[in-house]
Parts: structure tokens; C-alpha cells; sequence
């Protein structure tokens, strides 16, 4: 069983903290207003993150740029109600 904490400043995954920084909406048409991207300041999740939650990142190494990783939540997500607290 994981065990996830969100706060302003940081995501821990069963004991392993990392620094982090909330972005919440509005968002470009078509994307939901209530979605709040939680990202890794520094660029990569640990692999515990990767393994208790989704962790989306779109690079793309053929093109000039390198997204951070990012955990998309939505209303339903257990960490929400904390991010959006916190956002």
C-alpha cells in the first residue's frame, strides 16, 4: 500500500520526499479547468513515484525541448484535494 503526502512544497511516497511545484488551471481550450499538474522540480520523479503513481512526460528527443515530469490529477485523485489546497 502506498502512502502519498502533498504538500505546497513537496510530494512523499512512502517516506521519500521530493520537491515539487503545482500548477493549476486555467488552461488553452480543451483541457479541463479543474486539472492540476503536479511537477518534480527537478525534472524526474524517483522511481518509487513512478511506481505508486502515473507519471506522464512527453519529450520527445528528436524535438528541442524536455518536459519535467508531470502527475496529472483530476477531482477524483486521492492527492486533489490536497493539491488543490495547496495550489
Amino acid at each position: 500500500m502506498t502512502n502519498a503526502k502533498l504538500s505546497s512544497k513537496f510530494l512523499t511516497i512512502n517516506g521519500k520526499r521530493a520537491g515539487i511545484r503545482i500548477d493549476a488551471g486555467p488552461w488553452v481550450a480543451g483541457v479541463p479547468a479543474e486539472l492540476i499538474k503536479v511537477r518534480c522540480k527537478k525534472g524526474a520523479f524517483p522511481a518509487e513515484f513512478r511506481e505508486a503513481l502515473t507519471i506522464e512526460n512527453n519529450s520527445d528527443m528528436r524535438e528541442d525541448y524536455f518536459e519535467a515530469d508531470c502527475i496529472r490529477l483530476m477531482p477524483d485523485h486521492p492527492l486533489y484535494v490536497a493539491a488543490k489546497a495547496a495550489a
